[in-house]
């Protein structure tokens, strides 16, 4: 016996309607008929910077926090940001926001964010006493590759003492001017050295990329 055409219309009418509605959901169409429009980017209001103030020994330092906000008060990422010390001589500040104690005074540091060509900014204000020390103790990542405390600051004539774990590392002056002898790869052990000459010396370790530090002496 024939089945009826009509029977066989019916259900692949059905799996056709339900198809069309499962592929309108799943592109996310909705009542409107178009897909969901994301929210807008917020755009950049104010910065804030922790801590606001800053006291410190000559030598010490510390590290600023700098989170971006909107008008909402929403944060913000991906906002560039720079400092600027207004006194170098009293508090330096690296290009990362870690501030360094010189020599006894106040400073202020300058912080600048930046977003889609919006640049707003913040100060912090840094009070400095004390001498500066003539010995520092620098840590040559023993868990990770980064040197620790990254910026020192010595008297001059002192001496940095630099500690290795098991981890393979080096310091690297690059041939810079005043610097001391650069130190080899070395590991589970401590190497000093003395610096006799002013400035400030960046080194690298030439081992793992991005591990840095600067040694300063004023």
């Amino acid at each position: 016996m024939r089945t009826p055409i009509t029977s066989l219309v019916e259900p692949l009418r059905s799996l056709t309607l339900a198809g069309a509605v499962w592929l309108l959901t799943a592109c996310g169409g909705g009542g409107d008929g178009g897909p969901t429009t994301p929210p807008p980017t917020e755009s950049l209001d104010n910065i804030s910077v922790t801590p606001a103030t800053v006291s410190l020994d000559a030598g010490q330092a510390q590290a600023l926090t700098v989170t971006g906000r909107s008008a909402s008060g929403a944060t913000v990422a991906g906002v560039s940001v720079t400092y600027a010390s207004s006194n170098t001589g009293v508090a330096t500040v690296s290009p990362a926001g870690s501030v360094t104690g010189i020599a006894p005074g106040t400073a202020t540091i300058t912080v600048s964010g930046t977003l889609s060509g919006v640049t707003k900014t913040a100060t912090v204000a840094v009070s400095v006493s004390g001498a500066l020390p003539s010995t520092a103790t620098v840590v040559a990542g023993s868990n990770s590759n980064d040197f620790t405390p990254a910026s020192v600051a010595i008297a001059r004539g002192g001496t940095v003492t630099w500690t290795f774990g098991s981890i393979l590392h080096n310091v690297d002056f690059q041939g810079t001017a005043g610097a001391p002898a650069s130190i080899p790869n070395t590991a589970n052990a401590s190497v000093a050295r003395t610096f006799n000459s002013a400035g400030t010396f960046s080194y690298v370790c030439s081992l793992h990329s991005g591990m840095s530090g600067s040694v300063q002496v004023p």
